[in-house]
């Protein structure tokens, strides 16, 4: 393989911080269109939906995919800094499960204000593909790849419910890792909502760990790979989707006019995430991390962009943040406009008579929101790079 220069890392991770930044703040529309922007349907509902309510939420469906490949891109960028096995399966390991802690423990009653259901997210399944990568990494990434991929390419002709009727009791297990939904331990008095199925997560957190293998190359062959095999996701997607061969719960279906027929054509399936899904978001995703990489400190472009590094820099600090601001600003709106705080992300069927959604105050509070983020953030990141404490490597 062809070694970088001794100028490139910094151009790497750059683009890296930048696309991460992006996805950080496309998962704060959609959060705070979560509590702002409530919807009595789905804005990915045809039926009832517009074209400016379905890319508000379609949009950040890039967010989930992008973010965990990127994490798999990250554990192979830093084994190739710790040049230690041992070292790398410690950190996956430790931050898997603390990330899974975290989810249960923090961010899962920042949600409800109340602890009323453990709900488990994209934290909890970023934290356990961790763990899972953590057992893996004494295999060479071909094999990693051939091991993991095909959770990727087949899960979406297993049969679910055949599985858990055969499960009988055990019937979570397969809950867990495959279908999005609550399960109650009535035995424990628990009650947990899966809301990302393991399956096909750590697939992609794989893939983005075998992909990490580019960094090694030059950016003259990095750039057209990434970009080609990009192209490649793309184009896999619009065959799948065009035919209806395989690929997604829901096939494509050519609509009235043209608008909701694209609408209908990108409505993917994201609970688990289909073949379809990922191939839609990795393959742009892996296009415009490519193209990142070409930009410089002197290009005016850069500039404009350069301010989604610290968000990039300090992501899970932003993620832990930000969903109590968000719902803590929206209780006090509800309190002040409809006279009783309200939690509106659990109120989708029970609105106020006089509540009507609108795009324009979640996008200002969405704006209001980076805008008040932005330098404590900056001011974490500040922190992580001047401090040698390895405890910061966990936020």
């Amino acid at each position: 393989m062809e070694q970088t220069t001794h100028n490139e890392p910094s151009s790497r991770l750059s683009s890296i911080d930048l696309l991460r930044g992006l996805i950080i703040i496309l998962m704060a529309l959609d959060h705070t269109r979560n509590y702002w922007g409530v919807t009595p349907f789905s804005p990915t509902d045809l039926e009832f939906s517009n074209w400016a309510w379905f890319f508000t939420r379609w949009i950040t469906h890039f967010c989930a995919p992008l973010f965990v490949f990127l994490t798999g891109v990250s554990a192979f960028l830093y084994a190739q800094k710790v040049q230690d096995a041992k070292q790398l399966r410690h950190f996956l390991f430790t931050r898997g499960v603390w990330l899974i802690i975290l989810e249960i423990a923090l961010i899962t009653p920042s949600w409800q204000v109340s602890y009323n259901t453990i709900v488990l997210q994209v934290i909890w399944v970023i934290g356990c593909s961790m763990v899972l990568l953590s057992l893996l990494i004494n295999m060479s990434t071909k094999w990693i790849l051939l091991l993991t991929l095909p959770f990727l390419l087949l899960h979406n002709a297993v049969n679910d419910t055949a599985i858990m009727g055969a499960l009988g009791s055990f019937a979570w297990l397969w809950q867990m890792l495959h279908v999005q939904g609550a399960i109650t331990f009535k035995s424990l008095g628990i009650s947990t909502f899966i809301a990302y199925p393991l399956i096909p997560w750590f697939s992609i957190m794989a893939l983005g760990y075998v992909v990490g293998q580019v960094y090694t190359w030059s950016p003259q062959t990095r750039i057209p790979f990434l970009t080609n095999l990009g192209l490649g996701l793309i184009m896999s997607f619009i065959l799948l989707r065009a035919t209806g061969i395989y690929g997604d719960p829901q096939n494509f279906v050519a609509q009235q006019n043209t608008i909701t027929s694209i609408l209908s054509f990108l409505n993917t399936h994201k609970y688990p995430p289909s073949l379809q899904y990922t191939l839609m978001t990795i393959g742009p995703g892996l296009i415009l991390l490519a193209q990142l990489e070409k930009l410089n400190s002197n290009d005016n472009l850069y500039s404009y962009l350069c301010w989604l590094k610290v968000f990039g820099a300090v992501p899970l600090f932003f993620y832990v943040i930000h969903v109590p601001i968000i719902n803590g600003a929206a209780h006090l709106y509800t309190w002040f406009k409809f006279g009783e705080p309200i939690n509106m992300f659990f109120a989708f069927n029970k609105l106020p008579p006089n509540y009507a959604p609108s795009l324009w105050l979640t996008y200002c509070v969405w704006l209001l929101l980076l805008w008040a983020l932005y330098y404590p953030c900056k001011h974490y990141a500040n922190l992580k790079k001047r401090s040698s404490n390895p405890v910061l490597s966990y936020l």
